[in-house]
């Protein structure tokens, strides 16, 4: 209780914070979107440390409370089926060419009603919802040879591709790539300042590796998240500054659309804004989908 009431404070300062500061930043980002030209930036790409074998890392985190299979309902979004049941065969019935290694970590374990196997499984404390169970897990592989990771949770539609094998090998062939998602946002909601621009990945579904989750780590002095229950809090301070961490660590982030396409983004694209080198959507990537938090096949061309 104490953890959540430190969260929801801080989360208002920061807003009365913006509030002060609300005309210049309002003028800021102004003068950004009208006048900035990332093209002008001069920014080399970092290039990620190597993957030598094979081993797919893959924590999905699940609330106990939820049925194995549901309907998700998000405001202006459309309703999708989704669920731990569509997760956990999603992965084990897996045939490719990766050896792939399914944890589920859970938060209130004693209101799940159906035996979880063919996965490991740990507890965790229901706080932080996904990215509890996130950093929970990564403390379990950090150790372990630099490898392939997907953090997931249940809420991926239930629509089923075999997307693992060309993701990890498109991931593998572009290392200047630090973390691929299947949904983004151009914006940050939790703030008074709208004419924000904050694009990231939605935490939902996340593949990177065991190193670059070590840098961020390092840079962010603990996992992004940890810790935080309050919702817009953990949305502000987990799931949009996991991805401002890994373009601050200079590598690009990028997210693969309904049509299969690669949508790439970086820190370069961050600094004018968005309007010369985003050229996109703007807002929240779902509000214009048919099948929403879908893992779509890879089109590369």
């Amino acid at each position: 209780m104490r953890m959540v009431l430190k969260s929801k404070y801080k989360f208002y300062l920061t807003l009365c914070g913006e509030l002060i500061l609300s005309p210049w930043l309002y003028f800021k980002n102004f003068m950004k979107w009208h006048f900035g030209d990332s093209k002008k930036v001069d920014f080399i790409n970092r290039v990620r440390v190597p993957v030598d074998g094979n081993k797919l890392s893959v924590c999905v985190h699940e609330w106990g409370g939820y049925e194995g299979k549901r309907i998700k309902k998000i405001k202006n979004i459309a309703e999708f089926e989704c669920g731990l049941d569509y997760q956990l065969k999603r992965f084990q019935n897996y045939k490719g060419k990766y050896e792939v290694d399914l944890t589920v970590t859970i938060s209130d374990a004693h209101l799940l009603k159906n035996k979880i196997v063919k996965a490991n499984v740990i507890e965790v404390a229901n706080e932080g919802m996904d990215f509890s169970g996130y950093a929970t897990f990564f403390e379990t592989i950090k150790n372990e040879e630099n490898q392939y990771v997907i953090l997931t949770n249940s809420s991926v539609n239930k629509v089923n591709v075999d997307f693992i094998d060309d993701y990890l090998d498109f991931f593998s062939k572009d290392q200047t790539i630090g973390m691929l998602g299947v949904s983004c946002n151009s914006k940050m909601y939790q703030t008074f300042i709208r004419n924000n621009f904050n694009p990231h990945l939605q935490s939902f579904f996340l593949l990177t590796t065991t190193e670059v989750l070590k840098e961020i780590v390092k840079k962010n002095n603990g996992f992004p998240g940890k810790g935080i229950d309050h919702k817009l809090a953990l949305i502000r301070n987990g799931e949009i500054k996991l991805s401002r961490i890994v373009m601050d660590l200079g590598y690009k982030l990028v997210c693969i659309l309904e049509d299969g396409k690669p949508l790439f983004f970086d820190k370069k694209c961050y600094v004018d804004n968005g309007k010369e080198s985003w050229g996109n959507f703007f807002m929240d990537y779902r509000l214009f989908l048919k099948s929403p938090n879908a893992i779509s096949s890879l089109k590369l061309k």
